[in-house]
């Protein structure tokens, strides 16, 4: 059964289950799940706990099992806690099926990992142990929840904010919940006068927002041009080469435009996203973007490209993060190209 983070600690009340799955890439949320499930366990007599972690050498599959089959009259209940690694050989899910046959109410299995791809999330024994525990999948929490999620944190943390004061927070730590939760701990210590203001979060907060370039195209592709180019000026401080933006950038227009060219050819985009093999995750993100990006649009913004691989190869890295501004600004489909585009003779 999945559950989010926020809806952990009700869910724990009603009873412990026989095993709890926690996936995904967001350390905080994954952090804070484990931890509410082991003070419930241990306030329930699971004080012995085994953990085992495929970062540091490989799992002693032997020695797990092991110790899923040593609890007697005279132990206390126990837990395992098995960290999985990205990749999951077979034999791996043929030894946690094996661990699932031997699970009872004296044993509580905790297994943790990164984000699911979408064929692990079928596999047999993923959903054998989702139908008898719980999954917990832990994320950054979509841009348009996260000024939710920081008025709830701030509340948490004994703070009023104002909505600008929200917004600011928002701006400064986005990408990383972790140092935003370390953020609020200590103005909550700092016992200023309340409510928050943005002039008074801007003098005693460090700003601690995490992006990549794989946020930065998907926040292309659903318009957001000014959330955009933030990121973008992040990434330029944080040292990352206009090349390797091209580069990705690339790959997404050149998407756009072979779609753009299909479905004006009256191809169903649907079959169109399922042949090219995107995420379905991503899929609402293209979607959005081919309705937005006309045929003109798409063919402008493709001969920008070229303006800014040629930046590139001649080193002109000012000029290549113009083009890269003015790309994210074009994405917005609203925005007239002509005007920056080189004189055809």
């Amino acid at each position: 059964m999945r559950v989010f983070s926020e809806q952990l600690a009700e869910q724990l009340q009603a009873g412990l289950r026989a095993c709890y799955l926690i996936f995904g890439d967001e350390p905080l949320q994954k952090m804070e799940a484990l931890q509410q499930i082991r003070h419930v366990a241990r306030e329930q007599g699971f004080t012995d706990v085994y953990r085992f972690s495929a970062s540091e050498e490989p799992l002693p599959w032997d020695h797990i099992h092991a110790c899923s089959q040593s609890l007697s009259l005279f132990s206390s209940r126990q837990i395992i806690e098995i960290e999985l690694g990205d990749k999951l050989p077979k034999e791996w899910a043929e030894r946690i099926s094996e661990l699932q046959q031997q699970l009872h109410p004296d044993l509580l299995l905790i297994i943790l990992g990164p984000r699911l791809n979408s064929s692990q999330s079928k596999s047999g024994w993923f959903t054998t142990l989702d139908k008898q525990g719980i999954y917990i999948p832990v994320a950054l929490p979509d841009a348009r929840y996260f000024p939710r999620w920081m008025k709830l944190r701030s509340q948490q943390n004994g703070l009023r904010i104002d909505n600008d004061g929200i917004t600011f927070l928002c701006h400064a730590f986005e990408g990383n919940l972790l140092a935003a939760a370390q953020e609020l701990e200590k103005l909550a210590l700092l016992a200023l006068p309340q409510p928050l203001t943005v002039a008074v979060l801007q003098h005693n907060i460090t700003r601690h927002n995490v992006f990549d370039p794989f946020k930065w195209l998907d926040t292309l592709l659903e318009g957001k041009s000014q959330r955009a180019l933030r990121m973008l000026a992040q990434l330029r401080d944080e040292g990352v080469e206009p090349g390797m933006l091209t580069w990705a950038l690339a790959k997404d227009l050149e998407l756009l435009w072979s779609l753009r060219l299909a479905q004006d050819a009256r191809q169903p985009l649907t079959s169109l996203l399922q042949a090219a093999k995107i995420w379905p995750s991503r899929q609402t993100l293209v979607q959005q973007a081919m309705q937005r990006l006309p045929a003109d649009q798409l063919r402008d913004m493709l001969r920008m490209m070229s303006e800014l691989d040629r930046s590139n190869r001649t080193f002109d890295s000012a000029t290549a993060w113009q083009w890269l501004q003015t790309l994210s600004l074009a994405f917005r489909g609203s925005t007239s190209l002509r005007f920056t585009l080189p004189v055809q003779l």
